[in-house]
């Protein structure tokens, strides 16, 4: 994307000129377990593992909009802050702010194109952090759940089979085709009981949205990739990948950056298809 910036969409050059502000908040959210909260990349930013965040303690569902906004609320981030999350993996972010605004927590909510490893590849000039604040008096505000436009679950999906609703798989080339279940950067193969894809699902690897750097590609270049797929004419597209990050990312760039809004993710994604009893599933040829 270069320095292009949306609405929701800002890149490394944005975020180094306000990493000073004491009303921007970095939150990095990574895949590592118990991330310590000062344990950043990012000059002042904080940490948090994706599941602390964003999942029920118990439960494999979203929290309450009260318990999101109490969670921000205690990385630093409150009604007047500018919410920057950053990924790593940087689909990470995007899921943060899908998740957000599914449940209904509101605010000035920024995904750093690129994530973390963008902004290891700048070497951006040391700055001084910014001096830790209290936690903010007022958290992020409450606002109109959109959990009805933005998520499906399986039983939709269902429905969605054979219908002229179009579904995305945003998974890599080899979890589509059926060589495995989890991407290639796992450590080990694991996430569903079956390989391959939903009925007439069209493949999207997450990677063509982005560029060798990891950034989001440019709009008419990202156009040019999904006219291929034969969406036009969609009243409803179903995105889903693994564990639905990707799909997130998938639905930002479409709302964001194409003004697209007919994109909703499946939340179980192929951890859940995979497994069902009874569902139908397609593969390729080795």
């Amino acid at each position: 994307m270069g320095n292009v910036v949306t609405r929701r969409v800002v890149d490394a050059e944005w975020l180094r000129t306000r990493l000073s502000d004491p009303g921007v908040v970095v939150i990095e959210v990574t895949n590592t377990p118990a991330a310590g909260s000062d344990r950043s990349t990012i000059a002042g930013a904080r940490t948090v593992y994706w599941k602390d965040l964003l999942w029920h303690r118990s439960r494999r569902e979203f929290p309450t909009p009260r318990e999101l906004a109490d969670r921000l609320r205690a990385l630093g981030a409150g009604a007047d802050s500018t919410v920057v999350f950053a990924g790593e993996p940087t689909q990470f972010a995007a899921y943060a702010i899908w998740v957000a605004a599914a449940v209904g927590v509101g605010g000035d909510l920024r995904y750093l194109d690129g994530g973390i490893p963008a902004w290891r590849g700048t070497e951006p000039a040391p700055i001084e952090p910014v001096p830790d604040s209290p936690v903010p008096a007022t958290p992020l505000p409450l606002i109109s759940p959109r959990h009805d436009e933005l998520v499906v679950g399986r039983d939709d999906v269902r429905a969605a089979l054979g219908s002229p609703i179009a579904i995305l798989d945003l998974r890599s080339p080899q979890e589509y085709s059926g060589q495995r279940v989890s991407p290639l950067t796992e450590q080990f193969d694991h996430g569903a009981e079956r390989a391959g894809h939903i009925p007439g699902a069209r493949s999207l690897p997450v990677q063509d949205l982005l560029d060798e750097h990891g950034l989001l590609r440019p709009v008419t270049e990202l156009r040019q990739r999904l006219a291929a797929l034969g969406i036009d004419q969609a009243q409803h597209i179903i995105a889903y990948c693994r564990l639905s990050h990707r799909a997130a990312l998938g639905w930002l760039v479409f709302a964001d950056l194409l003004d697209d809004h007919r994109v909703r993710v499946y939340d179980g994604s192929w951890t859940e298809w995979g497994s069902l009893v009874g569902a139908p599933i397609e593969t390729e040829p080795r």
